[in-house]
């Protein structure tokens, strides 16, 4: 009843949609784990709901974001430019005003990131599932310059630096930051006697902040959406590390709700 009363107020008040299997997880017997989503919150919230699609209980999911994403004034001279890269959503959710309507081609990661940024009003294509297969998409179809990268302040990869001495004149624009934030007292509760916790991890950087938490993973269960991801997890020692398939959205859901459905201990 205890974790019960956490797992909702964390929740973000999201509206819960009916689950598709029109079951919930914990019908499917045993005794099952709790999630533990840290996403920045809208992206954590809409992780929740596709769970819960798929038979997922909402008491055994808890959303306590170790980033919070906010936008950073970037003013900018955009007339020069010929095309842009975007390696998130969140750089589309922070466009420049400027850019909005603009249909300037954008080169994206993520078939999502690509439909948001063709709603924003770009002329968007899907290059690739990673930064690095951008940047290798972009460098076979050498595109006429100059050309702007929309990121946040930390990144995986600094793609003009990867350009420079190319012919493809980048330049970066930060338009949001990633503020590292203080999981609740609750979380840590959770972590530290609820039994086994699943956490999907989405970027190096919440690995990194994760795993350096003095907290004993050797419990709990990491979902990494890249092999970069589950390097700071296996260094932590969390009780098993499970690598995604593919870098998106819709594979981290198919390695996490078979965990979910399953029996703990």
């Amino acid at each position: 009843m205890v974790l019960l009363f956490i797992a909702l107020p964390l929740l973000c008040k999201y509206r819960l949609r009916p689950n598709i299997l029109g079951v919930s997880a914990q019908s499917y017997g045993g005794l099952l784990p709790y999630i533990l989503l840290t996403r920045p919150c809208d992206q954590a919230r809409s992780f929740a709901e596709a769970l819960t699609l798929r038979g997922v209980a909402v008491q055994n999911i808890v959303i306590d974001p170790i980033l919070k994403i906010e936008a950073v004034a970037a003013p900018f001279d955009f007339a020069p430019i010929q095309g842009l890269l975007i390696t998130s959503a969140n750089a589309v959710a922070h466009l420049p005003a400027d850019l909005v309507g603009s249909n300037l081609p954008a080169y994206c990661v993520g078939e999502a990131t690509t439909r948001a940024a063709i709603k924003r009003g770009l002329t968007a294509r899907h290059m690739g599932a990673t930064a690095q297969g951008l940047c290798a998409a972009v460098g076979h179809e050498n595109p006429t310059g100059p050309l702007l990268h929309l990121r946040g302040a930390h990144t995986t990869l600094d793609i003009a630096h990867h350009f420079q001495g190319t012919r493809i004149n980048l330049q970066n624009l930060v338009t949001y930051q990633q503020i590292e934030q203080t999981l609740k007292h609750e979380t840590y509760q959770m972590l530290q006697s609820a039994g086994r916790v699943v956490l999907p991890i989405f970027s190096p950087r919440s690995a990194r902040l994760l795993c350096g938490l003095d907290l004993d993973w050797t419990g709990h269960i990491a979902v990494a959406i890249s092999q970069a991801v589950s390097k700071p997890c296996r260094m932590a020692g969390f009780g098993e590390v499970i690598v995604s398939p593919k870098p998106n959205t819709v594979s981290m859901l198919d390695v996490t709700t078979p965990l979910m459905a399953a029996k703990s201990g």
